[in-house]
């Protein structure tokens, strides 16, 4: 390896920074004292103790905003910056844990922004400039130089936004204010970067569950309905409850936990006492706080996890401690709808739920819940419902559509925001679950993502729920209905999509559900039903490979209250090719891929589905989509393969390319033999 002229470079930035005009320190000078508290409280980018120091820190100002920035320093070629297959700056390992030795200590830029993301979570700082300068001699013996910018948000500190690649410092120049602060603003917002951030955020949250599952599974033989009553009450305690910047309720540390077995002070008692108070809050109905209390009581006091180990703790400690240190960060710091779905699934897919086949427990991907919550044009005056609610991630997905259309028509009233956000997570959003330990995730969900928990019923869809708030003797008007059910119901799971509609007076419903039930003769009744009362407009063919069960599945998208007539057109799309590839590693980060323009796969299906259209880049009348007349006798034609047609005339473009692909095979086979080599 060529030897590093980290020294040299150093010089050349310090020059520099000295003409920009900003308020600047060299590492041993202290410039901010919050920034100097927060880092004193972070370990050291080589991982050590007492915390450590970029190698320059500046202090910009446009008179609005401050930023600061922190600058790191390498000296060999190809260490300016470490990134993943999406480019995304990388701080953690395979396991999700800080990786020191093998990239923060060794990238400028990934050390810079290790910084930034531990300042910028406990300082008054909302962004910070993360900054990798870098210098090599090269084979002529000219001296390069290399300057990359990433921005570190309070929003995403693990998800560095990349600025830009310079050839030296001039862009911080206080001359060029304006013009930097605005680019700092539009790249936060460009729908590509946002993308991206998204992939990685659902790959690292991926990476760390499997970790944390697998160490449940091998060290502590946790069964897997008892995992998910443990990693949830762990992460309620974890995390806390906040009211603006201050806690109402601390989170629980971990080295509260002595391994008492002194009766209601075991580790345990304490867990359970932290989530009780979290719930009480939140300012959950009573009913539903002791409902969940004595939920987990069971898995959490009166069990074996307990007793002291060998280790001097006792194993819903070490278990505790875990997620505390690990997938508490991994949730403060990502951006991922239906965190506890996706928790689910990797749990689900080490080792079976228990009785999972006969309770249908099969979670929809978020990325399909988010299109069925845009298929029924959910805005912010929906009222939305799901009749067998899993981990929440319809309600998940409808909640944040809701609540960004409300941010983006009341942009000019923020009082008015506040309260119609208050009311969409409190009024505008009801789950129905029987099981009790998936019902327990979907309020964690909840919890998680936006405290839309209050009106989440413990409940028979079918024969106990009568249609009202949760825990109040009020209908709820719903509007939207959004449903994956399960397949072993009666007519398939096409029952909670007639008994809801009954009890609905217009809007839209969608329900993803196993493509047979449009064929077979004995759902005809449950069809009947349905239409008689409610329109079909859309039948779509989804991928075999959606669930890890193969299942072949359809979404079919209603008007509620509208009779379906028989010259009523529906359109039948074929959506099998999506743009993903998926693939069912165990040890994969990622087993979900855009190989396709996927985002332009869903869009575009939104935009045919909804009128926007009449044919886009991936849908063609004629070729993958169809609009054609249901059968209101017999009631078996709901699905694409009875209206898909193939027009078998041939085309004079037909005969061409025929013709010239025989031809090109007819020369390729004279100039292989042997009569006409070297000819």
């Amino acid at each position: 390896m060529a030897k590093s002229i980290e020294p040299l470079v150093e010089t050349w930035a310090r020059e520099q920074i000295s003409r920009l005009g900003w308020k600047h320190a060299p590492e041993q000078i202290e410039i901010d004292k919050q920034l100097t508290e927060s880092l004193n409280n972070h370990l050291s980018k080589q991982g050590g103790t007492g915390g450590g120091r970029p190698d320059h820190t500046l202090i910009m100002d446009n008179g609005a905003v401050t930023i600061p920035v922190f600058i790191e320093h390498k000296g060999t070629k190809s260490y300016t910056v470490k990134t993943d297959k999406q480019n995304l700056v990388v701080f953690r390992n395979e396991k999700g844990e800080l990786d020191f030795t093998r990239v923060i200590s060794k990238y400028a830029v990934n050390g810079a922004a290790y910084y930034a993301s531990c300042a910028v979570q406990d300082t008054t700082y909302e962004q910070i400039l993360a900054i990798g300068t870098n210098g090599w001699v090269d084979t002529t013996g000219e001296t390069s130089y290399e300057v990359s910018a990433y921005l570190v948000t309070v929003k995403n500190p693990e998800l560095p936004i990349f600025i830009g690649k310079y050839k030296d410092l001039s862009f911080l120049d206080k001359s060029n204010t304006t013009k930097l602060f605005q680019e700092i603003a539009d790249k936060q917002e460009d729908p590509e970067e946002l993308h991206r951030r998204s992939i990685r955020d659902e790959a690292k949250l991926d990476a760390i569950l499997k970790n944390l599952n697998q160490y449940l599974h091998d060290q502590k033989g946790i069964l897997p309905a008892q995992r998910i009553f443990v990693v949830s009450a762990s992460l309620m305690a974890s995390i806390g409850v906040k009211d603006g910047e201050k806690y109402k309720v601390a989170p629980l540390e971990p080295q509260n936990l002595k391994g008492s077995d002194e009766e209601k002070a075991t580790d345990g008692d304490l867990i359970l006492n932290k989530v009780s108070s979290a719930l009480k809050a939140r300012k959950l109905p009573e009913e539903k706080q002791k409902q969940i209390t004595n939920a987990l009581k069971n898995t959490l006091v009166y069990n074996n996890l307990n007793k002291k180990s060998t280790t001097g703790m006792s194993p819903i400690a070490e278990i505790y401690k875990k997620i505390y240190d690990e997938l508490r960060p991994a949730y403060q710091t990502t951006n991922v709808n239906d965190f506890t779905g996706r928790l689910f699934n990797v749990m689900n897919s080490w080792v079976d739920v228990p009785d999972g086949g006969a309770n249908d427990v099969v979670l929809t991907p978020r990325y399909v819940t988010h299109l069925m919550a845009e298929l029924c044009e959910v805005d912010m005056n929906s009222y939305v419902w799901d009749w067998a609610l899993g981990s929440g991630g319809f309600l998940i997905s409808a909640m944040n559509i809701m609540l960004s259309d409300a941010q983006e028509r009341l942009k000019n009233s923020p009082e008015e925001y506040r309260k119609k956000e208050f009311k969409i997570k409190h009024e505008q959003l009801l789950g129905i679950e029987l099981l009790p330990d998936i019902y327990m995730l979907a309020v964690l969900n909840m919890i998680l993502m936006g405290d839309g928990s209050s009106n989440i019923v413990n409940e028979n869809s079918l024969t106990e729920y009568q249609g009202n708030y949760a825990y109040q003797d009020k209908k709820f008007e719903a509007n939207v209905f959004l449903l994956n059910p399960p397949y072993s119901a009666e007519g398939n799971g096409l029952i909670f999509v007639q008994k809801a509609f009954e009890k609905m007076k217009s809007g839209k419903g969608a329900v993803i559900i196993q493509d047979s039930v449009g064929t077979k003769d004995s759902t005809k009744y449950i069809k009947k039903a349905i239409l008689d009362n409610n329109r079909m407009i859309a039948s779509i063919k989804m991928p075999a490979d959606l669930f890890k069960a193969s299942v072949q599945t359809s979404i079919y998208l209603f008007e509620v209250g509208k009779r379906h007539k028989e010259t009523d057109k529906v359109k039948f799309i074929d959506f099998r090719e999506d743009g993903y590839t998926r693939t069912n590693r165990k040890k994969a980060s990622s087993n979900l891929k855009d190989t396709n323009d996927a985002r332009g796969h869903y869009k575009n299906l939104v935009e045919i589905v909804s009128g926007q259209e009449v044919e886009t880049e991936h849908f063609k009348l004629g070729k993958n989509y169809f609009l054609g007349m249901l059968d209101l006798e017999k009631y078996m034609d709901w699905n694409l393969d009875q209206h898909q047609y193939i027009d078998i005339q041939p085309t004079f473009e037909d005969f061409r390319t025929t013709v010239s692909s025989y031809l090109s095979w007819e020369v390729d086979q004279l100039l292989k033999s042997e009569d006409y080599m070297g000819k």
